[in-house]
Parts: structure tokens; C-alpha cells; sequence
């Protein structure tokens, strides 16, 4: 599996599109926090314009509490999506692939070497928009924030969730690219089905069940959004999350281990 590690991984840093995806994301996240702000500050100026903002002033005080969205805010998903789908499904359509199977590695090996290095990709991502972020966001409120004992415990916890969902978040992509194996169809359900419309799911189920249970509360994009500029989060979300984070992740990758097993590796 080390050798698969770096094989992937030295594939994973030649990936143009890793640094454009990257890129793409880190200067939209840039854009975003001025935007807001000249919007806000024209709207101000126009009472009308004004009583119709769903923001008077900016909402983010500090560079730190707008980096923060990085991990939070969703932002991130079309891009991991879009890497996801263009990484995998490449070494389907140019061979790669088989030769890898040919050579007698165990395909759970391979599966998981996929998802760890997905993974990898995903986090560097958030973590360039945080950087990028954070910058952006202290030129436009001139302060990083007080970054205390309580700030940073609060910040690992958050970000400690938020790399649990996104992981499952990515097994999902995952076991929909090794599954699906065409980078059109992957990118199309990632984002409408995954990303756009699963939450429909839950309402529904919420709508069938007469609001008796929440099932929206275990939406695992509910959960991932639930700590975007959220402070007052308790033990009890955590857990939530967590149980939310580790069964995707199970299942989202036994069922992808199960498929590429069975497959046809062409």
C-alpha cells in the first residue's frame, strides 16, 4: 500500500487540476469577504437597499472568524467534487487503472489509497482558503482577531468536526467515482445529487413522519453547515456529528469497496 501511497500521491502534485481547482476556490473566497463588504457599504447608503440586506453590517469582525468558513461554509464541495471526479475517473479512461489491478495489489488497497489521497486533496484545498481567507478578510475588517485559549479550543474543536464530515463527504465522491467511472455522470450526481438536492431527502422524510423525527439533523451537509459562524455548539452536536461523520464514512466506503471488488476493471 506504500507504494500505491506514492505513486498516487506524485500523480496528486502533478495534477494541474489540483492547483486550478485550488486556486479557483481560494480567490472566489478571497472575492467573496470584499464583495460582501462593498455591498454592504453601498446598501448603507440607500435606506431602501438597506432595510432589504440580510446584512447591515459585515458579520465577520476579524480575519479569523471569516477563514473560519473554509470549513464550514460549503463552499469547498463543488471543487473537491469536481477534483474527485477528474482524478479518479481518469485512471479508468487511460488504462491506469487495470495496469494497477494487473499487478496483483488487493483492490481494497487501491480503494483505500483513493481515499486517503482525496482526502489529502480536499484538506489542502480548505486549507489555502483559510489561509487566503484570513488575509482577505483582515484587510477588510483590519484585525486577525484575539487569538486566545478559548478561540483556538474552539477552533480545533470545529475544525476537528469538520475534517470527520468532510472525509465522509469525500467517501461518498469517492465511491461514486469508482463506481460510476465516467467523469461527466460523476461530476452531475456530485453536485446535483450529493451536494444540491440530497437535502430534499431528509425533508421528505420529515414531511412523511409528520416532523415527529428530525431527520434533518443527520443530513450530513446539515451537519457539516451546522457550525458555520456557530459558537454555541455543545456536546451534544458534537456527538451528533461525530455518529453522522463515522456511519457515512462506513458505509460510503463499504459500499464503494464492495462495487470496485466487483467490477470489471476494463
Amino acid at each position: 500500500m506504500k507504494n500505491l501511497l506514492q505513486s498516487d500521491f506524485y500523480r496528486l502534485f502533478r495534477s494541474k487540476s489540483l492547483y486550478i481547482c485550488t486556486f479557483v476556490a481560494a480567490l472566489l473566497m478571497a472575492l467573496n469577504i470584499f464583495i460582501l463588504d462593498w455591498s454592504i457599504k453601498i446598501a448603507s447608503s440607500v435606506e431602501s437597499t438597506a432595510a432589504a440586506m440580510p446584512f447591515t453590517v459585515n458579520p465577520f469582525t476579524n480575519g479569523i472568524s471569516y477563514g473560519m468558513t473554509s470549513f464550514t461554509g460549503g463552499d469547498v464541495h463543488m471543487f473537491i467534487a469536481i477534483f474527485t471526479a477528474i482524478f479518479i475517473t481518469a485512471e479508468f479512461s487511460h488504462g491506469t487503472m487495470k495496469n494497477v489491478v494487473s499487478k496483483g495489489f488487493h483492490r481494497t488497497q487501491i480503494y483505500f489509497t483513493k481515499l486517503i489521497t482525496m482526502t489529502a486533496a480536499a484538506f489542502l484545498m480548505m486549507l489555502v482558503m483559510f489561509v487566503v481567507g484570513t488575509i482577505a478578510a483582515t484587510i477588510v475588517t483590519g484585525t486577525l482577531g484575539d487569538i486566545t485559549g478559548v478561540l483556538i479550543g474552539q477552533m480545533l474543536k470545529t475544525i476537528g468536526m469538520e475534517l470527520l464530515l468532510h472525509t465522509s463527504l469525500i467517501a461518498i465522491f469517492v465511491m461514486i467515482a469508482m463506481t460510476i467511472k465516467n467523469i461527466g455522470g460523476v461530476i452531475a450526481i456530485d453536485i446535483i445529487g450529493v451536494i444540491t438536492l440530497s437535502g430534499l431527502v431528509y425533508i421528505i422524510l420529515e414531511f412523511l413522519f409528520k416532523n415527529t423525527i428530525h431527520f434533518t439533523k443527520y443530513s450530513l451537509i446539515n451537519n457539516i453547515k451546522f457550525y458555520y459562524m456557530n459558537t454555541t455548539a455543545i456536546g451534544e452536536d458534537y456527538l451528533r456529528s461525530i455518529i453522522v461523520g463515522i456511519a457515512f464514512l462506513a458505509v460510503a466506503t463499504t459500499l464503494g469497496i464492495f462495487a470496485f471488488v466487483k467490477t470489471d476493471v476494463k
